[in-house]
């Protein structure tokens, strides 16, 4: 593959990371910022470190809808089952026993539980062999393990919930602060990017683009594109349910909501403002998302009186709404077209030079 196309709406930001050449002045602004982060939470009070490692999570999250979203263009309305599962393990083993030894057993679990689950989505939805069809499909197999959930409320504690009752920080032997949790998700959110980018640059992860561009094509070429496409919906059914697991340490909590749509529509909206296909745009998008939750939140509690503070939905929808009619492609995809426009004016005014 050449340099950076841009096609119609479409991204190939698999030729954007993998270009990406990591030179000195990169190298010195990567590690200036990743000391940014690691000196971060010690000027940072516990609800802004809270909400710091939700973002770290939801990132993560938003990284692993991308991997179905944005390369292989399948849309999963169930990524829920895999994140609310996550949060579900980490809060029962840890309620066994508070320590990272319980911890490791609720992602092995996690693990076993997701790449189970996540063949047998693949196998039921690519049967349909429609967008709609599995978007539909997807949905309703969501629905149909939220509401096991609340019949199970001796083990979920359904809309109630399942609080971490043993500790008031979770881990407490491994740490005692926030900011101990802060670091744990922040290694979380390198380790998986790190991860996620290696399959993305993979040549599996070229396929599935292949798949997202033109899955008819990429059948003549002697793909066999349900296998594929059964890969990414695994590997991202592991990276979510890790990340609720993550997620169950922060939260300290668990019910059935985790379990919803809503928690899939969240990946969802992430990865449409960060960029979708952009992998990276997540991060952004995570960043974003919660920010301005938390910023209409505290709006609501100041202005008591003003009814439409209660209601942050409005407001999200109408920042997304105006982010879809100006930047089509996200806030990452817009940088990166904005890259390529850059990159193109340069070549041109080379090429006048030369002639």
């Amino acid at each position: 593959m050449g340099a950076s196309k841009v096609t119609g709406s479409k991204i190939n930001a698999i030729d954007q990371m993998g270009n990406t050449k990591m030179t000195i002045p990169r190298i010195v602004a990567l590690v200036v910022f990743l000391g940014a982060l690691i000196a971060l939470p010690h000027f940072l009070k516990n609800a802004q470190l809270i909400m710091m490692s939700r973002i770290f999570l939801l990132a993560v999250y938003g990284m692993s809808y991308d991997i179905l979203r944005g390369y292989t263009g399948f849309i999963n309305l169930g990524q829920s089952i895999f994140f609310g599962s996550g949060v579900y393990m980490g809060v029962i083993y840890l309620n066994k026993t508070n320590n990272l030894l319980h911890f490791v057993y609720a992602i092995l679990a996690i693990t076993v539980f997701s790449i189970i689950g996540g063949f047998i989505m693949s196998k039921i939805v690519l049967r349909t062999g429609g967008v709609v069809a599995a978007a539909m499909i997807t949905l309703a197999l969501a629905e149909i393990v939220r509401n096991l959930a609340e019949r199970f409320r001796n083990i979920t504690g359904g809309q109630d919930g399942l609080p971490l009752g043993s500790s008031r920080v979770a881990l407490d032997p491994l740490f005692n602060t926030r900011i101990g949790a802060y670091y744990f998700t922040l290694v979380f959110l390198i380790v998986m990017t790190i991860l996620l980018r290696q399959f993305v640059l993979s040549p599996t992860g070229r396929v599935l683009l292949s798949i997202r561009e033109n899955e008819q094509r990429s059948r003549f070429l002697g793909f066999n594109t349900d296998q594929y496409k059964t890969i990414a919906i695994i590997v991202s059914s592991v990276a979510s349910g890790w990340t609720g697991t993550f997620f169950a340490v922060i939260a300290r909590f668990a019910n059935t909501d985790y379990l919803s749509v809503q928690y899939t529509l969240n990946a969802l909206l992430i990865t449409l403002v960060g960029g979708t296909g952009t992998l990276y745009g997540a991060i952004i998008g995570s960043a974003f998302v919660t920010w301005i939750q938390s910023f209409l939140l505290d709006l609501a509690k100041i202005y008591k009186d003003v009814q439409i503070f209660r209601f942050p939905m409005i407001f999200i929808g109408c920042i997304y709404i105006i982010l879809v009619m100006f930047m089509p492609s996200g806030i990452m995809g817009g940088v990166y077209r904005l890259q390529a426009y850059l990159k193109d004016r340069k070549e041109k005014a080379k090429a006048k030079i030369n002639a």
